[in-house]
Formats: structure tokens, sequence, C-alpha cells
């Protein structure tokens, strides 16, 4: 039997989505891919709320000012980039320490262990100025995928198995007849509970448990270690109220190495400042973002602020999650939404222009392909074909001294605003 179903990707940090149709999108084709249309809004409103992923949209951002900062210095970029400062470094590992990989594992018969180790890190905060010293913790599962055959296969675990499992579950909810998604990342934690004797608790208390793990910069750790290695958190969770649980994990604040507690929206309302605050200072181009982002900060300040979203979501009827959808398109918008082509529409309010995010596009699709030394095409190449941009030979060959006579080129405009003109890419 064939499944009427279509996946979708959502890039973070990006704040775009891609829903895998060759159809061009229209309210009545997002209306018919609707399942996959909610997941990927689940993770893009994850981008805009949740102080970890707001992390790694600080990290992009300060990896690109990196790239750009040896361009200057050298005069070329080699691929793969791999000339990354002290500061970018310490991101880079904390970022694949925390995140997690991209393996899928269909079927878990069961976790056999999971173990954790560590990387020491020391760098320059420029946010508190000072030296920081601490531990950057990975955690692995050894899963079982069949239990007769007792063979075994390591996966990582990470952010990305919160993230995906909150937003599967959701979707799940409200689309019952959706195809089964593989087990890891989407059911891990149903998996990772059933391991530590959890397996009567309930899909609302681990989404809540999840979403809260999200406010820590290592949130399965947070969940592993601060959490379910607490045998007094556990009998809490296993013989109180889910509006209790809920109640005392909003109420809990976040705790770095350096001894200050922060309150969970007052996170998240200082990263998002912060993070509009370096793309007004280093780049120039993203201006229309930073607006924005000063509208996402007020509309997460009056309607989201003493509550866990996706939780609160899990637990609405399907009107109401419509209506909340809705109004969250109305009030911020989705900057860029792409078919399979990369043909884009935008769901975002009229004053926000959409070149600003175009151009966010052009900055994440640019540093993939320095990360990248096989490609050779423009990197906006198949974005540029399917909307209507004028390619020719030359973006195919990525000619740069070719490309800077097209006056419509997205990425002549990065690359000019940039200053990357005469810089030469190996």
């Amino acid at each position: 039997m064939v499944n009427n179903f279509t996946s979708g990707l959502y890039n973070i940090s990006f704040f775009n989505m891609k829903i895998d149709t060759s159809e061009e999108l229209t309210n009545e084709v997002i209306k018919k891919e609707e399942s996959t249309f909610i997941h990927e809004f689940i993770h893009y409103l994850q981008d805009l709320i949740l102080p970890y992923n707001i992390r790694v949209n600080l990290s992009n951002v300060r990896w690109l000012f990196n790239i750009l900062e040896e361009a200057y210095k050298k005069g070329t970029i080699k691929r793969p980039f791999e000339d990354w400062n002290n500061e970018s470094s310490i991101l880079w590992t904390q970022f694949n320490n925390t995140f997690g990989h991209g393996n899928f594992i269909d079927k878990v018969a069961y976790i056999n262990n999971i173990t954790s180790d560590y990387d020491n890190i020391e760098g320059y905060d420029s946010n508190l100025n000072v030296v920081r010293r601490h531990r950057v913790y990975k955690y692995t599962l050894d899963v079982v995928e069949d239990a007769e055959l007792q063979h075994s296969e390591t996966y990582y675990l990470g952010a990305r198995d919160l993230l995906e499992y909150i937003a599967y579950k959701i979707e799940s909810k409200f689309f019952p007849d959706r195809p089964a998604a593989p087990q890891l990342p989407y059911e891990s934690v149903d998996l990772i509970f059933d391991s530590y004797g959890l397996a009567d608790i309930s899909d609302e208390i681990k989404i809540c448990i999840a979403e809260r793990c999200l406010y820590n910069d290592a949130p399965v750790h947070c969940l592993l270690y601060v959490l379910l290695s607490d045998n007094k958190f556990k009998d809490f969770i296993r013989n109180s109220s889910y509006k209790d649980i809920y109640a005392f994990l909003l109420n809990s604040s976040t705790l770095t190495r350096d001894g200050y507690s922060e309150e969970l929206i007052a996170k998240t309302q200082r990263r998002i400042h912060q993070f509009k605050n370096e793309l007004q200072i280093r780049y120039g181009s993203f201006e229309e973002i930073s607006k924005w982002l000063s509208m996402v900060s007020e509309f997460v300040k009056n309607n989201l602020s003493g509550k866990f979203i996706f939780s609160d979501i899990y637990k609405m009827n399907s009107d109401d999650m419509h209506k909340f959808v809705n109004d969250v398109i109305n009030q911020v918008g989705i900057p860029l939404i792409m078919n399979e082509q990369e043909k884009y529409i935008s769901m975002c309010p009229e004053h926000i222009q959409k070149s600003g995010f175009i151009q966010f596009y052009v900055s994440q699709k640019f540093m993939d392909f320095l990360f990248n030394n096989k490609e050779t095409k423009c990197p906006i190449y198949g974005f540029c074909k399917a909307n209507g941009g004028s390619c020719n030979e030359n973006c195919v060959l990525n000619n740069n001294g070719i490309i800077m006579g097209n006056e419509s080129c997205h990425y002549r405009k990065f690359i000019e605003t940039y200053r990357l003109t005469g810089i030469k890419i190996d």
C-alpha cells in the first residue's frame, strides 16, 4: 500500500522549512500536506522560544563571522572550512556533543546501555568577559534492534531527539493516520523512560519534561543526569498529577557553572535579545531580521510567558491547535517555506520584507557550501532557478567574476555585502 505521506525539513537556526512536494505551494497544497506542515511548524516555533535552539542560532552567526574574518585575513577560503578560532571551536564542540547525530533506527527492541563521555573545554566568554572552563557531555545509546539476534547499534543521543519527539508526538496526536516514523529519534524519549522503569508515565508529562530540558544548554544531560537519575524526581513524576509536575518544572530555574540562576522565560528573552543584537552589530543585510526578532520577542513575552507551549499544544483540541497556529502566522509569520525544487512562499506580515530572510538563506547555503568540498555550482543555484532567477552556465561553474555582473543575483548581493568579491574559494 502506498501512503499518501509527504516528508519535510526544517533548517534549525535559519527560519525556513521545506515540504517535499513538487507542487507549487498554495494554501490548498499546504492544507493537503498539513501533517508535515504542522510538524515543521513546531520545529520553527522551537527556534523562536527554546533557549537551546536560540543558542544554536547564535553559534551560526558567530561561525559565519569567523569565516568572514579568516577570508579577509588570508584572501582565500579553503574548503572544507576548518580555520575556527577558539570561540567557534568551543561552540562547534558544544553543538556536536549536545545535538546528536543524524542516523535513524526504525525499530528498537530495547536500550541495552546508556553511556556518557565528555570533552573538557576552556575559552573566553565574550558575553561575561571571563575565561570559562567546563565539561561538555555527550550521551550514547547501545540499542538492540532485534532481541533474538541480539544485534546492537550505537546511537548518539542529543537535543535533536527531544525536538523531534515533541514535534512527532504533536503531529501524531492530530494526524493519527500518518505513517509511523523511525523509533529513533522520533520515539527516543519513550524508549529512555522505558529503560528507567518509567513506562507508565503519560505522554503529556514526558513532553513537558522534554520541553523543560530544552531550556538547558545540555538538554540530554539535564534529562538523564539531573532529572531521571534522581530517585526523588522519579517518585514525584510517578505519584503527581500533570498539573503539579507542570508547575514544578515551570517554576524551576537554570543554573550555570558560575552559579548564576535564571528563570526560564528570562533566559528566552535574554537569548532573543542577544541574537538580535549580534545580527544588528555584525551583519548589515540582516537588519530586517533584527526588526522581526523584536516583534517575535514581544509576541513571546505577551503570549507565551509562564507556560510550556508545546505541552499546551499537545493538550489542545484540534480547533484550538489550528487557531493557535493561525494566530502565530498572523502575528509573526513564517519567513520562507519551500517545495522540493526550492520555490518559496513567505507567510510574514506585509511590513516585514522577505529580502533579509532570502539573504539569511543564502548565508546558510554559503556555509553548507564551505563545509563541502565536492559541490562546484553556485550555492543557491537551485533556489534561483526555481524562483525565476537569471541562471546560466556561469552559475553552474560558480564563476564569481561573471556572477558579479548579474544585478538580480541574490548570491552576488551576499558576496558584495560581505566584501567577498575578490576572495578566492578553493
